[in-house]
């Protein structure tokens, strides 16, 4: 797990290749803002851009297609392997 190290004016440099991944999902470019929250004593940072993009519900829409099958037989299937596979 990547470190980092708190500066003397409260600088943290953030890990490249955790930097690469979170803009890769476009989450954040260079010279973002962000909201900084201090929750059970984890720091958290969030793009405030993410504030600013509120979607519809709908746009979730078939996010899932395809996830347990493309026919009602082989969702029907898949629910029973998985419930199979529960503890009782």
């Amino acid at each position: 797990m990547p470190q980092v190290k708190l500066r003397e004016k409260g600088q943290v440099t953030i890990p490249a290749e955790l930097l690469q991944e979170w803009s890769k999902k476009n989450q954040v470019s260079i010279n973002d803002s962000m909201e900084a929250r201090l929750s059970n004593g984890v720091l958290m940072l969030i793009p405030q851009k993410r504030h600013a993009t509120k979607r519809s519900l709908m746009s979730f829409a078939g996010t899932g297609k395809g996830l347990w099958g493309n026919t009602p037989a082989e969702v029907d299937a898949s629910l029973k392997e998985s419930r199979g596979a529960w503890e009782r």
